[in-house]
């Protein structure tokens, strides 16, 4: 499994529409953070995490990808 056919794949497009040649593109999965118990709270603004930039072209798989979630029919 990769991000191919992935419904949160968000792939660059040309301005025809078609799928750009550099086969680049984000993860567009929804993160959610975790509920901190009321004695806590976040440091400053809420944390970003980093990456979720995706490729058509790579070789490596993302086994076991909790998100990945086939794209309907379109």
């Amino acid at each position: 499994m990769n991000c191919m056919n992935c419904k949160y794949a968000d792939w660059e497009r040309t301005a025809a529409g078609r799928l750009h040649p550099n086969g680049d593109g984000k993860c567009t999965a929804p993160i959610n953070l975790p509920q901190l118990p009321k004695a806590f709270y976040w440091y400053g603004s809420l944390p970003l995490g980093g990456g979720g930039f995706i490729s058509r072209k790579m070789i490596e798989k993302f086994e076991g990808c909790q998100r990945w979630q086939r794209e309907g029919r379109k």
